[in-house]
């Protein structure tokens, strides 16, 4: 398995398992994220309890994945919003020595269809 791939299935997966201290092992010391626009894993372990706080529910799904190098694409599924809705994230991250160093990312909740006027 390549080493992008691993990396991002370790990733969702301490997050399904609501595993803060694999953030040691997943991220780098200096890791960056883009979305946060902060420095560090504690941003990413206080992000993560923060939304297991307002979705109890919450898994997240990886759907596609395309590896290059040192760069990893993921389009993500998030289920268990506290609303009942799902989640699509859009990431990409760069990787160092089997670590996590830098994130970008977008997410969206689909949109109710508009509702169509009668005839």
């Amino acid at each position: 398995m390549d080493q992008g791939r691993r990396i991002a299935e370790r990733r969702y997966d301490a997050f399904n398992r609501r595993d803060v201290a694999a953030t040691e092992t997943i991220f780098a010391s200096t890791f960056y994220s883009h979305p946060l626009r902060g420095t560090g894993r504690r941003r990413v372990q206080q992000a993560w309890q923060q939304m297991w706080a307002q979705h109890p529910d919450l898994r997240v799904t990886l759907k596609d994945l395309v590896a290059d190098g040192e760069r990893v694409a993921t389009r993500t599924e998030m289920v268990g919003l506290a609303d009942g809705s799902t989640a699509t994230m859009l990431e990409m991250f760069t990787f160092r020595d089997d670590r996590i160093v830098e994130l970008w990312g977008l997410s969206a909740k689909p949109q109710a269809a508009p509702a169509r006027p009668e005839a």
